[in-house]
């Protein structure tokens, strides 16, 4: 009854590489009255984000906060029980998925996430692989496929066969320096207790979702012939004719430019290398029992993916297929599914 007199805000909060993006989402009675997004850089990021949420979450008592998770520490396997999973899961917190597989994240990590957020409080922290499983909703029912979310700062990846796990993996991208890329094989690097399916206080596991071309500068013509020129006039004439800095800039690249490309040009060889890693395991594994990849499906949250693509078609012979994600939008989505249950 109390939502016919009041607002209904839903809050969506996405880690991204150090700044974070906010969407807020109002209604009543199921009508959409306002939508807004915000995004909050710099060193007192964190702090604005807070100061903003405040003032928008004292608008009404009926507040939904979600938070994709950001932790490294975090995955899906499939099955549900201790006999199904094969392995002694500690230190974690865990929760049973459509009852066929389960997602897991770090409880220490999970208990820095509700302190760091506990001046609103989080209603809902979501994992990557639920992401996934509801942005790709319409294709994980069908045959083998292997799925990923490419994040700034992560690469998701899970193999769906008719709705079912059947493996996954988070990578999380940037360590600090010195830092090795995690390796596969140190899939959990904690311990989890699956009996462990409680809420956290505060904070509704089902939320958590149950926890998972490049452009170069051309380079300058080759002024070694110069002295054919005959005369210091036709040197003048020439060089009133070329361009002027102002002009070579505004077709050329800029550094930022430039270097924004390189870097996403490096992230998608990245998740390249990922993928052909994972699959050449899976080849070689006793759960392949001889089925193969075909079709990648790709949900892209950075803005690229097109040399990513290209990869896996040249050299690995995959169908791919990738999707542009609004990463705050399906947490949005995700809130106020859980929120009508």
């Amino acid at each position: 009854m109390i939502e016919w007199f009041y607002q209904k805000i839903f809050v969506a909060i996405v880690p991204d590489g150090g700044a974070y993006e906010v969407r807020l989402v109002i209604l009543k009675q199921k009508k959409l009255l306002s939508k807004e997004s915000r995004r909050f850089e710099g060193e007192d990021a964190h702090k604005d984000m807070l100061t903003f949420l405040r003032k928008r979450l004292d608008q009404s008592p009926l507040h939904y906060i979600a938070i994709l998770n950001p932790d490294p520490n975090q995955g899906a396997l499939m099955g549900c029980s201790l006999h199904d999973v094969g392995e002694v899961l500690t230190g974690a917190k865990s929760i049973c998925r459509n009852h066929k597989w389960l997602l897991y994240a770090s409880i220490r990590e999970l208990d820095g996430l509700k302190k760091e957020y506990s001046s609103i409080g989080l209603d809902f922290i979501f994992s990557p692989f639920s992401v996934i499983e509801h942005f790709f909703g319409d294709k994980i029912s069908g045959s083998l496929a292997l799925y990923a979310l490419a994040l700034k700062d992560s690469f998701s990846v899970a193999f769906f066969e008719e709705g079912k796990l059947e493996y996954a993996h988070h990578f999380p991208l940037h360590r600090n320096e010195g830092e090795e890329l995690e390796d596969e094989d140190n899939v959990i690097g904690f311990s989890v207790d699956t009996e462990e399916e409680d809420s956290l206080s505060g904070i509704n596991l089902d939320d958590i979702e149950s926890l998972d071309d490049l452009d170069i500068i051309d380079e300058l013509d080759d002024f070694s012939d110069i002295e054919d020129l005959d005369t210091l006039e036709e040197i003048i004439d020439f060089k009133e004719d070329a361009p002027t800095i102002e002009e070579v800039r505004s077709f050329q690249p800029q550094g930022d430019e430039i270097k924004g490309k390189m870097d996403r040009f490096n992230e998608d060889y990245k998740r390249f290398e990922l993928i052909e890693k994972i699959l050449s395991r899976f080849y070689s594994s006793e759960e392949c029992h001889n089925r193969f990849i075909e079709t990648v499906y790709i949900a892209d949250a950075y803005g690229s993916g097109s040399e990513l693509k290209q990869y896996l078609e040249d050299e690995l012979f995959l169908n791919v297929l990738i999707r542009h994600i609004d990463v705050a939008d399906e947490v949005i989505s995700l809130s106020m599914e859980e929120e009508a249950l």
